[in-house]
């Protein structure tokens, strides 16, 4: 017993380590300027939007929903490695005193999202005059029991099945957290204490039926390596994450965008670094989320100021964080091997990122002149965008070979 718990204690020590590592890279000034105009932005939009709220708007049910939605995804952090398959065995009837660790630990981190949520909310809910200080303070305290219950539960789930038919759970137990929060906030709170029984019984159940189940080690195993492996794929946007390895997709669609290599002068380089613009996942998808993330502000935003700020923030964003990941993995290049010259690939890399840049300012141009006409507001976001991205990549620092 003592033997599982300085294994968890070990383990969860080279976690932290691991996460501070990157997310030192991660939370640099880059990412903090971008996080400070978007969260004011957003704040800014709230604030202004809170003063015209109707009476009538359905504050509650959007509310339950969302937390709802937060409180059922409760993945549970084990922290396991593929050979405990085999050196966890022995120990397999005493697993439960390193899984309740894992849990408490998983309850703990996952608390964060749901309480922000909530107190983002609160705002709502007094605007639209819902519920009294007693009734939303002992919500607060139900979310962080709903929240361990939760993880208890989906832990259970997945010991039972190893895994399978997780979401059909997790629909069960959002809607019984959003009936619950609906009948709290609204008329009914007697009505609530019944859902959040039934929460608690349901979490019983699965409780008794893994009892009845081995450890199912490749599942978690499996779980634990994939919940890594995004947080590395999101470190490595910021810095070189050595041991991943990222996916590459053919994506033929996209192949005429390729053109035909031309081996002369700096045509090489582009060729290549356009390549694997489309071809890698990381680097692609990073920029058609921050892509649909401007549209979507554009349209959404009811503030032209505040669309400025947050389509700023986002195109100085996805130009620094392009720039990054087309410099990573420069230790060896097949390129060297040609005669090229050596200030080829950073011309190049501006050369595309300015580019990419272009298609998603066009974009963006076309979702605010549907949003707001022909008027300035469309020319102010693509002046905005436009001056930063260049600004971003004339000012950001080449890398040293």
């Amino acid at each position: 017993m003592n033997g599982l718990r300085e294994i968890w204690s070990s383990r969860f020590i080279h976690y932290v380590t691991e996460l501070q590592k990157y997310l030192k890279y991660v939370f640099t000034g880059h990412l903090a300027i971008v996080l400070m105009f978007t969260i004011g932005a957003g704040g800014y939009a709230y604030s202004e939007w809170l003063k015209e709220v109707p009476a009538d708007f359905p504050a509650v049910l959007i509310t339950s929903i969302v937390i709802a939605a937060v409180l059922a995804y409760s993945p549970a952090v084990t922290l396991l490695k593929p050979a405990d398959m085999v050196f966890f065995l022995p120990f397999e009837e005493k697993m439960g005193h390193y899984i309740g660790r894992a849990l408490r630990w998983t309850t703990f981190s996952q608390l964060a999202l749901p309480l922000i949520l909530y107190i983002v909310a609160l705002p709502l809910l007094s605007a639209t005059e819902t519920g009294s200080k007693v009734i939303l303070l002992w919500l607060a305290v139900f979310i962080v029991v709903i929240k361990w219950i939760f993880v208890e539960t989906e832990y259970f789930f997945r010991h039972t099945f190893s895994g399978g038919g997780i979401w059909k759970d997790r629909l069960i137990r959002f809607v019984l957290a959003a009936l619950y929060i609906y009948c709290w906030l609204g008329p009914s709170p007697v009505v609530a204490v019944g859902f959040l029984a039934l929460i608690s019984l349901y979490g019983a159940y699965w409780r008794k039926r893994k009892s009845a189940k081995p450890f199912p080690y490749e599942h978690f195993i499996e779980l634990e390596q994939n919940r890594m492996m995004r947080f590395y794929r999101f470190a490595n946007y910021f810095t070189d994450v050595p041991h991943l390895q990222g996916s590459v997709s053919r994506r033929g669609w996209l192949g005429f965008l390729m053109g035909r290599p031309q081996f002369h002068n700096p045509a090489p380089q582009f060729y290549l670094l356009v390549r694997t613009f489309i071809r890698t996942d990381d680097i692609f998808w990073l920029w058609v989320r921050l892509t649909a993330l401007s549209i979507v502000g554009v349209v959404l935003i009811p503030f032209p100021i505040v669309s400025f700020i947050y389509v700023g923030a986002l195109a100085f964003a996805s130009a620094v964080q392009l720039i990054h990941a087309l410099r990573a993995g420069d230790d060896f290049r097949m390129d060297r091997l040609f005669p090229e010259k050596e200030d080829s690939r950073p011309s190049a890399i501006r050369k595309l990122v300015r580019l990419v840049q272009w298609i998603q300012i066009i974009l963006v141009g076309l979702a605010a002149f549907i949003t707001y006409g022909l008027s300035m507001t469309p020319l102010f976001i693509i002046a905005v965008m436009l001056i930063i991205s260049e600004a971003t990549i004339r000012l950001t620092q080449e890398k040293k070979e």
